[in-house]
């Protein structure tokens, strides 16, 4: 057994060592049936998660559990205080603070951002849609969202040349997945909706992020691809590191520098979510009750959905 955190004495001094949870259980949100094409095989209540955020968590050390969209501030107070970290993933949407997996960022948002304030280190990691509901919660629901086309594009990340040593992300980056980052066509990048450089600015979102990459859509409009909080383990991605492993049906990018760059991302993630000591207790259940492995996979990827498996759940 081990102790969450330590205190050493050295020359007298009482010293606080990093929390090290060995065993971080990470909460991925749900999002509706209603906004996906799912909708012609499962009711519109239903919720799901694609099960290549779970593999991709589960890769990097993580166990996960599902967090259901259009439930209670008691609730998301609750899973914040029970997990260790929160991954909002990528999807489809309205862009509506008041209900669905907006309303569900927008409530993590501000309870994490709170405890976070209190001296508690809670990460919350978003993907494309993920992104720009962080975004958009950051900003108290206001839309800084730009329409694009930058789907189906394999792109090599741009790194703002200020952000060098700034980033969380890229200062701890090992050397040679840089290089394959900011050289080679690895990101996966599925959206229709983007953040400009300006919009960033005159939104007031560079109060709180700081933009670290940038890319071109197909027009050739410039669009901020990574976020990184100021003062906050809260990070943003446009693109979709989790597709390069498990996901086939697009022209997502399979090579090895691909996938091997791509993990860099969640094992960052999942290594944020050990610096907490939250403990898994819910009222009347267990942490083994509530983990992912209780509910099964579909396996809709002979139906030419874009996704291979799906968790879906009868909310």
């Amino acid at each position: 057994m081990y102790l969450p955190v330590f205190l050493t004495i050295i020359f007298g001094f009482v010293t606080k060592l990093t929390i090290c949870n060995e065993k971080p259980v990470i909460g991925i949100l749900t999002q509706e049936v209603y906004w996906s094409s799912f909708n012609n095989i499962k009711p519109s209540n239903n919720s799901y998660i694609a099960a290549s955020y779970v593999k991709a968590i589960e890769a990097s050390g993580g166990r996960v559990v599902p967090v259901f969209t259009n439930r209670t501030t008691e609730y998301y107070n609750d899973i914040v205080k029970n997990v260790n970290g929160i991954l909002v993933p990528g999807g489809g949407s309205a862009f509506n603070i008041s209900f669905g997996i907006s309303q569900s960022t927008n409530e993590i948002f501000r309870i994490s951002k709170k405890i976070n304030d209190n001296g508690d280190r809670f990460p919350i990691l978003g993907i494309c849609l993920g992104f720009e509901l962080l975004l958009i919660a950051s900003i108290d629901g206001k839309n800084p969202l730009t329409r694009c086309n930058s789907y189906d594009m394999n792109l090599p990340l741009n790194l703002i040349p200020t952000m060098e040593v700034k980033s969380v992300l890229f200062k701890t980056m090992p050397k040679d997945v840089r290089n394959i980052l900011l050289t080679e066509p690895v990101t996966a990048n599925h959206h229709k909706q983007c953040i400009t450089k300006s919009n960033f600015t005159s939104m007031k979102l560079d109060h709180f992020w700081n933009s670290i990459t940038i890319n071109n859509d197909s027009n050739n409009l410039t669009f901020i691809s990574t976020i990184e909080a100021k003062n906050y383990p809260f990070v943003g991605l446009q693109f979709h590191p989790e597709k390069n492993a498990y996901e086939w049906k697009r022209n997502d990018p399979h090579s090895w520098s691909a996938i091997y760059s791509a993990r860099y991302f969640y094992d960052w993630f999942v290594n944020e979510c050990r610096k907490n000591n939250h403990i898994y207790y819910i009222k009347n259940s267990t942490l083994e009750n509530e983990l992912i492995y209780n509910y099964p996979t579909t396996y809709v990827g002979k139906l030419n959905y874009s996704f291979e498996e799906i968790y879906f759940f009868s909310e």
